[in-house]
């Protein structure tokens, strides 16, 4: 029988389907994926009984606990109120996490990032490192110190360049190395997509449009991704599930939503810590919204838990924290 000639691929197309190398939707029964499933379960057991982490890790121990051990791969979120020290937290976990990291940083210049990051080590005061009080031989052997403390952890520089998903991709393709497992941070979800987005593109689309290829970049580099996103104004105070500012795309896609709140109110004790409360607004593994207590430092940029619980354009820089010596 004659096929009929519309269903036949035209020589284009073949050459298409023969060339395409994108990932494609995986059709199976669920017995195809025990496999899976058994490897999933052998890499929780081995590592809750050796004490080996399955991933990349914030630190925080009751976090991690309520992640179920380690961030899981995929698109994380961070929002806080004012004064709460999100990039402070961000830049901790990316340094702590034990295993590469990547910290693209969009509004914070990388000598601050190194500076906040020596704080934080050393146990100096951040405005002593800005003061003047001690030498350039003095600030340094500090710096290197904390670049010890941290030998996996790089950043790329956003703030004069657009760092586009492919140029990300091949970053952390050379700063992950051999490593089982990565993190890749994005200070912030806001700005990168201000830097990258079409021009003419509203914010709705625009944040879309970044959402969706950020959510391709984790996959293709099976790894967490975790943004620092804007609260919008109704929730700036209140923060919340559904507190991100632009697109819900931004809480719907998320594998965790973390919110910080600081009450307005909140006093510095003796030791120059504020209370801050952490919680799982979303959690697609394990509980949420259980308030986990913080002491942040400003001075010190350092969170701990409470004892109650395109081609020929400028690329962004990269680097690892030890070149910004």
């Amino acid at each position: 029988m004659e096929t009929n000639s519309s269903l036949r691929p035209t020589s284009e197309a073949a050459e298409i389907a023969q060339t395409d190398q994108s990932p494609k939707p995986r059709l199976f029964k669920l017995s195809q994926v025990l496999s899976d499933f058994r490897a999933d379960a052998d890499a929780a057991h081995e590592a809750r009984t050796t004490g080996k982490p399955r991933g990349a890790l914030s630190g925080l121990g009751t976090l991690d606990r309520e992640l179920s051990g380690a961030f899981a791969n995929g698109l994380h979120i961070l929002h806080g109120n004012a004064g709460t020290g999100k990039t402070a937290l961000a830049l901790q976990i990316a340094a702590t996490c034990q295993c590469p990291a990547l910290f693209v940083t969009c509004e914070m210049s990388p000598v601050e990032l190194l500076r906040r990051h020596t704080a934080r080590v050393t146990g100096t005061y951040l405005g002593r490192l800005k003061s003047g009080e001690m030498s350039g031989q003095a600030a340094e052997a500090m710096a290197l110190q904390a670049i010890e403390a941290a030998p996996h952890l790089a950043f790329v520089d956003a703030t004069r360049a657009p760092a586009r998903p492919e140029y990300l991709q091949e970053c952390a393709v050379i700063v992950r190395g051999q490593s089982k497992h990565f993190l890749l941070v994005i200070d912030s979800l806001h700005t990168w997509t201000q830097s990258t987005a079409a021009d003419g593109a509203q914010e709705y689309e625009a944040l879309n449009t970044a959402i969706r290829a950020l959510q391709t970049l984790a996959a293709n580099l099976a790894c967490p991704l975790l943004m620092i996103s804007e609260r919008n104004r109704d929730s700036m105070k209140s923060g919340g599930l559904n507190a991100g500012a632009g697109t819900r795309k931004i809480e719907y896609q998320g594998e965790t939503v973390i919110d910080l709140d600081r009450q307005s109110d909140a006093q510095e004790n003796g030791a120059g810590e504020v209370e801050i409360t952490l919680r799982l607004a979303k959690n697609r593994h394990g509980s949420i919204g259980k308030p986990i207590p913080l002491r942040f430092n400003g001075a010190l940029q350092k969170f701990t838990e409470s004892e109650s619980g395109a081609p020929g354009e400028p690329r962004a820089r990269v680097g690892t924290i030890r070149n910004l010596v």
